[in-house]
């Protein structure tokens, strides 16, 4: 589920909203690539980054990089190059992009368990959104730095402020326009916010709100539905409506769940074993178990590749970022050495010429 939070509700805080629009003919087609062909608008972006003058672009080009790469899965550069957006754009004095890439940072270092990291950045953005009053086109991006807290918190297993920042976020969604993408925002914060309702023991409150985003007509949640059925299944279990958890489960379409999202993929695993156990088939109990347990083996295997790419990156951006400034210092060198060398030979021939005359 968090790689779908990350794509629904992230990538509208650089490309629905916000954003001027984009003058330049390959910035525009890096946009419309960040779905389709993503590879090619890193490229682009990475091209036109390069090549510009001014921070307008810059930060532009950036921004559709940090979508490309976001879309990719490749935390670890999203990650450094969001930190190098909140370094331009503090330079800048432009508050609404540090927002921006500092909401960003936060959500990725949220999806590899780097919570303080996490809690760190959104802080740092909650805290500019506080500073002064955004404008209502923009206030999507107050109701993204609000979900993603609010899932921070959930995974802290502190549901009770992770509901708070939820309801933060559904009152800010609730005051813009009622487009498909917000609706979408709202049904995933539901889903969220149900999940904390029901590790809190308000089943009846969660099991209304996956209901909700079960009937929804939203064809933005995709397999999200699946998050919010298996929801209601995990109610039907501990209420020992075996009949119905098991028409719910059939309903699921397991094929393609590891694809989409391993998270999802142990849950209904879990969820599998669990209706097994209350059926008394013991042997398909514990193929499920088995199977569940081989999901949280392979998400931590996952977890700790995408660390360890990201101590990679960081290191080579370091080793690179050495390397410029060592030829930069290596030219200011040679320059001071050139300088100084024509100042002798101009001082010994300016002294001779003195001493003959």
């Amino acid at each position: 589920m968090k790689s779908r939070l990350l794509l629904i509700l992230t990538l509208i805080i650089f490309n629905a909203q916000g954003q001027r629009p984009d003058k330049n003919k390959q910035l525009a087609e890096a946009t419309n690539l960040i779905f389709t062909n993503p590879e090619k608008s890193v490229q682009i972006s990475k091209d036109v980054l390069q090549r510009a003058e001014d921070y307008p672009t810059k930060i532009i080009a950036l921004s559709k990089l940090v979508n490309a790469q976001m879309v990719l899965g490749d935390i670890s550069q999203v990650i450094i190059n969001c930190n190098k957006g909140i370094t331009m754009s503090t330079e800048n004095e432009d508050r609404i992009n540090q927002i921006r890439f500092l909401s960003m940072l936060g959500n990725q270092y949220q999806q590899i368990d780097m919570m303080a990291d996490a809690k760190r950045n959104l802080d740092k953005a909650e805290n500019l959104i506080n500073s002064g009053q955004l404008p209502k086109d923009l206030l999507f991006i107050q109701g993204n730095v609000y979900n993603v807290k609010g899932i921070v918190f959930k995974s802290e297993l502190n549901c009770e402020y992770a509901i708070k920042y939820f309801d933060k976020a559904l009152a800010v969604y609730d005051l813009l326009r009622d487009e498909d993408v917000m609706q979408t925002n709202r049904m995933l914060i539901k889903i969220q916010k149900a999940q904390c309702l029901e590790a809190l023991g308000k089943s009846t409150e969660a099991e209304i709100l996956y209901t909700d985003v079960l009937e929804s007509k939203n064809i933005g949640l995709g397999y999200n539905r699946d998050f919010a059925a298996l929801g209601l299944i995990n109610i039907d279990l501990k209420n020992k409506k075996i009949d119905a958890a098991g028409k719910l489960l059939r309903s699921i379409k397991s094929n393609n769940l590891l694809k989409y999202d391993a998270e999802l993929n142990a849950l209904y695993f879990q969820s599998m074993a669990q209706y097994y156990y209350l059926r008394k088939e013991y042997e398909q109990y514990i193929y499920y178990f088995n199977k569940f347990n081989q999901s949280l083996l392979i998400i931590d295997k996952s977890k700790k590749e995408m660390i360890q790419k990201l101590i990679n990156d960081i290191n080579a951006d370091y080793v690179e970022k050495s390397r410029k400034n060592w030829i930069m210092d290596l030219s200011v060198i040679a320059l001071i050495v050139s300088i100084f060398t024509a100042l002798v030979i101009f001082l010994y021939r300016f002294s001779k010429k003195n001493v003959n005359s």
